[in-house]
């Protein structure tokens, strides 16, 4: 019985949930935005209090729907955006006979494609149990933590932390029902998917990392079995973190590198009638910027189409809503319901700030212009502008400029994509989920991977 509560307090002596919790526990400094707005939920009580609703919120009496038998490929997504990542190699495994067992959000499962691919993450009572007793144990130890390093701070990081336990306790019982042979996740430095590759070190169990969206040198040092990665960019950039890691000894491997091209499944965009300047938002951006922008570029005389985050509170959606939907020239696209593909086969240019959709955006054959709605924390995060993939625009005349120098030809920077999307214009261009399948049935195989592989 207590196997299990030795095995995470074993985790958490060598990776704490300031670590586990990595962005918030280790990058604040670095990441303002994060502690920019403050929570909803003040203080110690009300924190416990969205500790425990958030658990019973996700109560199932039966988590599966059926007892599951081990599985080969465990994947676990954390946002729409490492489904989309997921998506066709999951799909790719299954058609070929290979047994997988794929867990995201229950509130992102909303198609009925979605459903046959993900099962809903659900908990069941012993692990509201484990994570409560985690909780109880190191209570104290972490307000010690949260006064000394997090003053000013503690509410903002104290509902991370505390998530910790939750999914250490989930995915330390999940996987040892289920033993799969590899564990593939799509993010590193969220508390969810760092918990689960710290659990699945633990049980011994090999684990994957499927890059789903550009990375910078403020992430932490990648310790997985294997690495598909996007491009050279991506290694050159991890290579960089290697010293963002906790100084205790972690029971986590050094990973072996594949370049295996950007994953989300891209529809080409960019035939010469497209006439939609299209503008993805962030969460950061401020609304009242953003109706100017547009207002802009329509006195300009160019049609937008305005793409918000899919994590945008829905009170800022319903403002920009209702202050254009009754211009002829600016429409819409709802990522809940609006695919990317769907969004950029409409478009011919993308105005964005720092988001690794320009780097989407290119590979679609969809001219990207770099352009900073609200000033950001880092001026080009990804380097899109740096390494000569996206158009830098600083004002709106220069988004205009860019509109009419292109509206007549334009030619992708190739070596610029590629470098950020190994595949692109190779063969395996549009197959980076095939690539990954036969990489993955490859190594559980024992047998010789197609492309070349890289150490950090």
């Amino acid at each position: 019985m207590l196997r299990w509560y030795k095995n995470i307090r074993d985790i958490l002596a060598r990776e704490p949930e300031n670590w586990l919790a990595y962005l918030h526990g280790q990058q604040l400094r670095n990441l303002p935005h994060l502690t920019r707005k403050k929570p909803k939920f003040r203080g110690a009580l009300l924190q416990l209090m969205k500790f425990f609703y958030f658990q019973f919120r996700n109560l199932s009496i039966f988590p599966y729907g059926r007892k599951h038998q081990s599985v080969d490929f465990f994947f676990f997504a954390g946002s729409s955006n490492q489904m989309n990542s997921l998506d066709s190699t999951i799909d790719m495994l299954k058609n070929r006979g290979e047994s997988v067992l794929a867990i995201a959000d229950k509130e992102r499962i909303h198609t009925l494609e979605l459903k046959r691919r993900y099962v809903a993450f659900s908990l069941i009572y012993s692990d509201i149990f484990r994570s409560s007793l985690l909780l109880l144990v190191r209570l104290y130890a972490l307000f010690r933590l949260l006064n000394k390093n997090y003053v000013g701070n503690k509410d903002v990081c104290m509902a991370h932390f505390f998530n910790t336990y939750i999914y250490l306790s989930y995915f330390y019982r999940v996987l040892t029902e289920v033993q799969p042979k590899y564990v593939v996740t799509a993010n590193d430095h969220s508390a969810a998917n760092r918990s689960l590759l710290a659990v699945a070190h633990k049980l011994g169990i090999k684990t994957v990392y499927l890059q789903h969206a550009s990375v910078s040198n403020l992430f932490p040092a990648l310790r997985v079995n294997y690495a598909f990665l996007d491009g050279l960019h991506s290694l050159n950039t991890y290579r960089e973190c290697e010293n963002n890691q906790p100084s205790t000894t972690r029971e986590a491997p050094v990973p072996v590198v594949i370049l295996s091209g950007q994953k989300k499944q891209l529809q080409c965009a960019g035939r010469t009638e497209k006439k939609l300047v299209g503008l993805a938002l962030n969460r950061l951006d401020d609304y009242s910027s953003v109706i100017e922008l547009v207002n802009s570029l329509i006195n300009f005389g160019c049609n937008v189409c305005v793409r918000w985050h899919p994590g945008q509170h829905e009170r800022d959606v319903q403002q920009l809503i209702k202050y254009l939907e009754y211009n002829s020239m600016a429409t819409f696209s709802d990522p809940k319901t609006d695919s990317l593909s769907a969004f950029l086969e409409r478009i011919r240019w993308l105005v964005a700030g720092n988001s690794s959709i320009h780097l989407e955006a290119a590979l679609a054959n969809v001219i990207p212009i770099y352009y900073e709605i609200t000033p950001p924390d880092s001026h080009d995060y990804y380097g899109y502008v740096k390494h000569g993939l996206a158009k830098f625009a600083k004002s709106y005349e220069d988004i205009l400029d860019c509109v009419l120098e292109t509206k007549s030809c334009h030619r992708p920077e190739i070596n610029a994509i590629r470098y950020y999307s190994s595949t692109y214009l190779t063969n395996w261009d549009g197959r980076e989920g095939e690539l990954v399948a036969d990489c993955l049935i490859c190594l559980i195989n024992g047998e010789k991977l197609p492309v070349p592989t890289y150490g950090l």
